[in-house]
């Protein structure tokens, strides 16, 4: 893996390794060589770097002199995907093994029972609505003539994916507000990092921005902020970390190394001894200014993450039920059946 990002735009697929067994003709006992890591092969939920910790943890530097378990217990191969639904459909298709999903992706994946053996929730990844920290917002040109949601009809209004958690949080938005996002606009699908730009070009008349992405926009002075995803939920998980059950049964000691290092690579980037490592490695590998990133990341006004990974049940239950009420979901899940926080390596709190 390669701090470079082109690098790991696409899986290229490994055949599995055999063991090897190594001994000496004549030697007084036969030595059996250690196991080969346990391949993670992971889908990223549609953000890089601050937006998903997972894609700068896994970083060679990282890797080299942070990381204990990386290249003994498991190595990654990761696959960058536009949004949650499309590493939905790589866990679906046995593609891959531990994903980056939405409560939505999530959800509709556990209903229509997609993932054979089915999934449990390990690990946190970042939440919205949270008061004091950074918030997924929609934007709007600050001299439009859109200042409510209702002002929002018949214009366009762009998200990541459809069924991501955006999407999701402006239809619930918008249903809240009276507005049916299916007759009364329209909803089309705009990378993270072109959303910006569709927005000043006029190609979209609203536009989600999340961070990188939003810390860099808003500086420029010309965009206004419409409303939030806590607008829609309140405080709630956007996207955790997921594994298929039948990997998890078979490389149970593989999962646990991981999330190992995941939360030892969270507690590093947090520590402000390591602030300047931290600032340049994001940046290199997220192409981001180290002045703008300075300004927020890993600060009060950067997303809310959980530092040992846990995630509560009712800040995913609480997006889903929402799902459910306004028949965006056609039957309840109840997110409590699906952790499985004991792999992290800290307790979390009920």
């Amino acid at each position: 893996m390669t701090d470079n990002h082109a690098a790991w735009t696409r899986r290229k697929v490994v055949a599995a390794g055999t063991a090897l067994l190594v001994s000496s003709i004549g030697a007084p006992f036969v030595r059996t060589s250690r196991a080969a890591p346990t391949t993670i092969r992971y889908a990223t939920g549609g953000g890089i770097g601050p937006n998903e910790m997972e894609t700068i943890i896994y970083l060679d530097w990282m890797q080299k002199n942070v990381l204990k378990g990386y290249g003994k217990d498991y190595t990654v191969d990761m696959t960058f995907t536009r949004g949650t639904p499309e590493a939905a459909t790589l866990l679906a298709a046995g593609q891959a093994d531990m994903a980056t999903l939405s409560f939505a992706a999530f959800a509709t994946s556990i209903v229509k029972n997609v993932v054979p053996g089915g999934m449990s929730i390990v690990s946190d990844n970042y939440q919205d609505g949270r008061p004091g920290y950074a918030q997924n917002t929609f934007f709007v040109l600050k001299d439009s003539p859109i200042k409510t949601t209702q002002d929002l009809k018949g214009k366009k209004v762009g998200i990541n994916a459809f069924g991501s958690a955006v999407d999701l949080a402006l239809r619930i938005k918008l249903k809240k507000d009276g507005i049916d996002p299916r007759r009364d606009l329209t909803i089309v699908e705009v990378g993270f990092a072109n959303q910006a730009a569709a927005i000043r070009e006029k190609r979209i008349d609203c536009g989600i921005l999340i961070l990188p992405f939003m810390a860099t926009e808003v500086r420029k002075g010309d965009l206004r902020a419409l409303f939030t995803g806590g607008d829609a939920f309140g405080p709630y998980a956007v996207i955790f970390q997921v594994v298929t059950n039948d990997f998890l049964k078979k490389n149970e000691a593989a999962v646990k190394s991981f999330l190992a290092d995941y939360v030892t690579g969270l507690h590093w980037f947090y520590d402000k001894a390591n602030r300047k490592k931290a600032l340049e490695i994001t940046a290199n590998f997220t192409k981001s200014s180290p002045e703008v990133l300075d300004s927020y990341f890993m600060t009060e006004h950067d997303y809310y993450r959980d530092r040992n990974g846990c995630v509560g049940a009712v800040n995913i239950q609480t997006p889903i039920d929402a799902m459910v009420k306004e028949g965006l979901l056609n039957q309840p899940v109840k997110a409590a059946d699906y952790l499985k926080l004991q792999y992290l390596p800290h307790p979390c709190s009920a």
